[in-house]
């Protein structure tokens, strides 16, 4: 098992990626301490694997941020992998989105992304070693309609997390980012819930990915995880990952004119 001697903490665990990354790194040996805004979430989740911890916390709140950290050094000593799994959404025209309901998505995606790094890293400095994980998007990338707010700040989060790379490179410590290409119900559901809009009907998603099958989406997206946070990945730090070619490729490869 390629993670036998880690330990991680993971921010964020109600939806399928989350729980396919809980589920993997558990299989790998970690021992992992979750978190959701949702107590209850993160609680039953632990009790399905194995060396896990659950505890509620508020990503947007430092002080909830700093609880889950300290209580994954007390039960384990040391943190080697940090994951925000963290996402919200709100589908909306930009003209449409009140203030609230921006910092709402901003703070609860790229917020959380600084107080998770910011509480992580002086343990890890300590260690000299670590990896730093975000689970951000491909609408960072794509800007999608309808999505600014989300899409603003998965690029804020990519931005934070590559800049972060440069300042802890010289601590043997790991920052990456992944983007998975579609937006799970979850994240729609919370959003709406956060900025109290009416939660979309259950099965309803956005997809970016012409080329992936979202169904298997969640378990590749943990297997490359494991590899970053892993010693075979040690040379990997500032990169952003999806898992297909660009939406020009695709359209290239089915010898179709793209538009520009």
């Amino acid at each position: 098992m390629r993670l036998s001697d880690k330990n991680a903490v993971v921010f964020g665990c109600n939806s399928l990626i989350a729980k396919a990354i809980c589920k993997k790194l558990s299989a790998e040996g970690c021992k992992i301490v979750i978190s959701d805004l949702k107590k209850d979430v993160a609680e039953q989740l632990a009790s399905e694997i194995n060396d896990t911890v659950g505890i509620g916390a508020d990503v947007r709140i430092e002080k909830d941020v700093k609880k889950v950290v300290d209580l994954s050094l007390e039960k384990f000593g040391k943190i080697d992998i940090a994951i925000n799994c963290s996402r919200a959404a709100l589908f909306k025209e930009t003209m449409e989105l009140s203030e609230k309901e921006w910092d709402t998505i901003v703070d609860f995606n790229a917020k959380s992304m600084y107080y998770i790094a910011k509480n992580v890293l002086r343990n890890m400095i300590d260690n000299n070693s670590g990896s730093i994980i975000g689970v951000t998007s491909k609408a960072a990338k794509s800007g999608p309609a309808n999505l600014s707010a989300y899409a603003a700040s998965m690029n804020a989060s990519i931005g934070l997390l590559r800049s972060l790379s440069c300042e802890v490179r010289n601590n043997n410590i790991k920052v990456n980012a992944l983007c998975p290409g579609y937006i799970e119900h979850e994240e729609l559901a919370l959003g709406a819930e956060l900025t109290g809009n009416t939660p979309p009907d259950k099965g309803i998603y956005v997809q970016f990915s012409p080329l992936i099958d979202i169904t298997e989406e969640p378990e590749a997206l943990a297997n490359l995880l494991v590899y970053l946070a892993s010693d075979e990945g040690r040379f990997i730090t500032g990169q952003a990952y999806h898992l297909h070619d660009d939406d020009v490729t695709y359209w290239r490869n089915l010898g179709l004119e793209a538009e520009m």
